[in-house]
Parts: C-alpha cells; sequence; structure tokens
C-alpha cells in the first residue's frame, strides 16, 4: 500500500486558493496526512477539523509563538516508517542551494528532504535523498509525496 501526502508551502494567508488545493486533493483520493512548510504556518487552522494529521514548521514570515525553538524549525518526522526532514528552508540557505539541506537530511538519517521558501517548485534525488519543494500555494503550487509499505518514496509537483 502507498501512502499519499499533500505538500504544502508558503501560502502567505491565501485561504481561497488553499481550499481549492484541498478540494482538488480530496477528488483525488485518499490523503494520509498534510504538511505545510511554513509562510503560513497558520493558514491550515479553520481546516483541520476535516483533514488529515497536520506536519507544520514555521517559515521566517510566520509569526511564531515565542516558545518555538531554532530546533522545531528543522523537524524529522517519521511517515510510514520513512524518515523525512521539514524545514521552511532560511535556516538551511536553500536560496543557494540544496546542499545544506541535503547534508541536514543525511546527517538526521532522513530519506526525504522538503522545503518552501524559494517559492520555486522542485523535485530531485541525489545521494538518496529526494528534495522536494513543493512551490508557492498562494501561487496554486503544490506536491504529492507517496510513502510505500516497503520504503520506496516518490512525488508529484502540481
Amino acid at each position: 500500500m502507498t501512502h499519499r501526502y499533500l505538500v504544502l508551502s508558503d501560502s502567505h494567508r491565501a485561504t481561497g486558493v488553499l481550499e481549492q488545493i484541498l478540494m482538488a486533493a480530496e477528488a483525488g483520493g485518499k490523503t494520509d496526512g498534510v504538511i505545510h512548510l511554513g509562510d503560513g504556518y497558520d493558514d491550515l487552522r479553520s481546516f483541520e477539523r476535516h483533514l488529515p494529521p497536520v506536519i507544520r514548521v514555521p517559515g521566517n514570515c510566520d509569526r511564531t509563538p515565542w516558545n518555538i525553538s531554532q530546533d522545531q524549525l528543522i523537524l524529522t518526522a517519521e511517515l510510514n516508517g520513512v524518515r523525512v526532514l521539514a524545514t521552511h528552508g532560511h535556516m538551511l540557505g536553500v536560496r543557494q542551494g540544496t546542499d545544506v539541506l541535503k547534508a541536514r537530511a543525511m546527517a538526521e538519517k532522513c530519506r526525504v528532504a522538503m522545503y518552501g521558501h524559494t517559492h520555486t517548485p522542485l523535485l530531485k534525488e541525489e545521494d538518496g535523498v529526494l528534495i522536494l519543494n513543493p512551490g508557492a500555494a498562494m501561487d496554486h503550487h503544490y506536491a504529492y509525496l507517496f510513502i510505500g509499505d516497503g520504503g520506496e518514496v516518490s512525488a508529484e509537483l502540481h
């Protein structure tokens, strides 16, 4: 069985666009989780009761609670047995490239590294790490991350 996760970033309070993306995701089949990579940290709050589990990290434009530490800006989690790294990316210099992000993912033994910040969709695999930027949700960009029961990972940009 393959699990499907909706990956979003940079919604920047465009909740009308988020609603359209969420409706498209629902029409496309079961979604096992939603991941928001910042700059819109609270944008999903009004939809959460209708969503599968939500993972979120704050971005550089988010008003974050004082109790969020620097460590919480780069989150590692296990999804369907696969370690993933989720971050907005500003703390890892993603505007200059993904080398630091990839190195952090490898150090954390993550198979997937997801980020936002640049508003530019990106999907590539390097050194065994699937690197995914869904692009800016406010511009109608999003992605799906697929994780199979055997640990296989893939993604698609929309």
